[in-house]
């Protein structure tokens, strides 16, 4: 007699066959090799008020290889973040299922978190994880997986001071005696004018005291400047961005040896080939990436801005004590736009700010307008080469 559990066996046997199968032709990778995420705070700042909204900016790129059989597809679904001002399992989620587009090997798209700092947070600095759920498409079906960043301990939160409310006050009286006391102000400057045009000199305390109003209103730098001559060396401070104004980095390079040399690790990110390099400058780089459009190892498209964010971040991170040189502005400037470089820039400063790391920009001035230059001033302690006076008097000097 025929058992009738024959064909419900042999189904399973199948079935468990062909699970094996799909199971072994999946390719052997850790989630961090399906995507690539970099994220940054919109406004990024140093601290965060209580009750200040705030966003989490996520760049998400297909890192997987074009395949012929598998289509190597993937779809973000949803993003969630855990600060410790949370519950042990609470966490806060926001589903992009509906909005979000299948992205093929090589595409990236952004995704925005809207979040809030409670209003009763305490001034601390609370640590956060940021999780992001995808769906990987290949041959065999759709596979729900998710990205896990590590525990990050650097959000700070800080209450703003805020004055009390005061009474309304009338201005007017205030305001009528402001436009007397101008008016006043300008009359006898124009006595003193028409009097002193007929002096044949000023006096030298006069002129001591123009000077001197000259000087105030020049406004000065949130850093003083630093004058440096080439092959001089210098400690620089962790937590700091240095923006050497030169138009060879020979001062660059002399700072970042002289902090290699003390036992920091040292990356270089260079338009030159770094075979170009060696043959005019001298330096210990532990990592060194190629600004190219080529492709290759330890190349870097300078389109890419999250993505050498990312290394940067990666390398400082591995690392207990670090450096980075970042020489070929101009040319990453050409490539993308100002403002994209200024942000990137920004966001930096904010990154060291709490690692033992300092970051090396080299910048030729002659290629910035004077507002582009001041904005990146903002954020940097600045090195200037300094004035050296000739070995021979211009005399002597041979042509």
């Amino acid at each position: 007699m025929r058992s009738p559990f024959g064909p419900a066996l042999a189904y399973l046997v199948l079935s468990a066959l062909v699970a094996s199968f799909a199971l072994s032709a999946a390719p052997a990778r850790s989630t961090d090799d399906y995507i690539q995420v970099v994220f940054d705070f919109d406004p990024s700042k140093a601290a965060y008020a209580p009750n200040e909204s705030y966003d989490i900016v996520f760049t998400i790129r297909n890192i997987l290889l074009n395949g012929t059989e598998s289509p190597n597809q993937v779809k973000v679904t949803n993003l969630s973040a855990y600060f410790s001002w949370m519950g042990p399992s609470e966490r806060i989620v926001q589903s992009v299922s509906g909005t979000s587009l299948w992205l093929y090997p090589g595409e990236a798209a952004q995704y925005t978190m809207n979040l809030t700092v409670p209003a009763n947070a305490t001034e601390k600095t609370y640590s956060y994880m940021l999780v992001v759920e995808y769906e990987w498409k290949w041959t065999y079906g759709t596979v729900t997986m998710a990205w896990t960043s590590q525990t990050y301990r650097d959000f700070v939160v800080e209450k703003q001071s805020i004055g009390t409310p005061r009474e309304k006050v009338n201005y007017i009286p205030y305001v009528g005696a402001g436009v007397l006391i101008v008016a006043l102000g300008a009359a006898g400057a124009f006595m003193y004018r028409r009097q002193t045009s007929h002096s044949p000199q000023k006096t030298r305390a006069a002129a001591n005291t123009e000077n001197t109003l000259a000087v105030a209103d020049v406004p000065h730098a949130t850093y003083p400047n630093i004058l440096a001559v080439p092959g001089e060396q210098f400690p620089i401070e962790r937590g700091s961005i240095y923006l050497v104004k030169e138009k060879r980095p020979n001062i660059s390079f002399a700072i970042f040896n002289e902090t290699v040399s003390h036992g920091a690790s040292g990356m270089l990110v260079a338009r030159e080939h770094p075979n170009r390099l060696r043959q005019i400058h001298s330096f210990n780089a532990t990592k060194i990436l190629w600004l190219t459009r080529r492709v290759g190892v330890d190349h870097i498209d300078p389109t890419e801005l999250s993505l050498l964010s990312l290394e940067m971040t990666k390398f400082v991170e591995a690392s207990q004590r670090s450096v980075v040189l970042l020489e070929g502005v101009e040319y990453m400037i050409t490539q993308n736009d100002f403002q994209s470089i200024l942000r990137f820039v920004n966001h930096l400063h904010d990154f060291v700010l709490s690692r033992d790391c300092a970051v090396i920009v080299a910048i030729d001035p002659r290629v910035l307008s004077t507002r582009e230059l001041a904005l990146l001033e903002r954020s940097a302690k600045i090195v200037e080469p300094a004035e050296q006076k000739p070995e021979k008097a211009p005399e002597e000097l041979e042509f």
